[in-house]
């Protein structure tokens, strides 16, 4: 079975699926990544050039994608859980676990997001807590949920991944 890491925008999903990549036997899929190298310029340009619902198709194409390799741990972007067919197709050969800060976390690392966040270009933080919020019911059909907190290194978020992954293989042996 497939990791797959879903959740906001600057919860540590890359950094995570890096450290897990990095310790276990799984390969690192970014669907990001898989998008820019598909489309050959970056996610803000996609964003600026042909608009929300052109990436959001694309992202579907790679999200269906990478659902088909095996043994990969799969960042995704933080909309992918609002198309039900992404969660459908990532469901079908992996775990999905949503990483979940509370705002005051997202809130501290925007920042530094903001220069390389699409949608956090001109957004009010305002804006961006809503998004968060009507974005919540979507993160909680995760199989997984994994509680991010200040002061957590990936690698220790990555070792609770894999203990539950580990766990659930033992379980289903049975």
């Amino acid at each position: 079975m497939n990791i797959v890491l879903t959740g906001f925008m600057a919860t540590g999903k890359t950094e995570i699926s890096k450290a897990i990549s990095e310790i276990s036997k799984y390969n690192l899929v970014d669907t990001d990544d898989m998008i820019v190298e598909q489309e050959g310029i970056t996610i803000n340009e996609i964003f600026d050039k042909c608009g929300e619902e052109y990436f959001r198709k694309t992202e579907c194409e790679v999200i269906k994608k990478a659902a088909e390799m095996k043994n990969v741990v799969i960042a995704t972007g933080g909309g992918v859980v609002l198309n039900e067919q992404n969660i459908e197709n990532l469901r079908k050969t992996g775990v999905i676990f949503n990483l979940s800060p509370d705002f005051s976390v997202i809130r501290e690392r925007l920042e530094e997001a903001r220069k390389t966040r699409p949608l956090l270009k001109q957004d009010s933080i305002e804006n961006i807590k809503k998004r968060f919020d009507d974005r919540k019911p979507f993160y909680d059909n995760c199989d997984y949920k994994i509680k991010v907190i200040h002061g957590r290194t990936p690698r220790s978020y990555a070792m609770e991944i894999l203990e539950i992954m580990e766990s659930r293989q033992g379980a289903e042996k049975q």
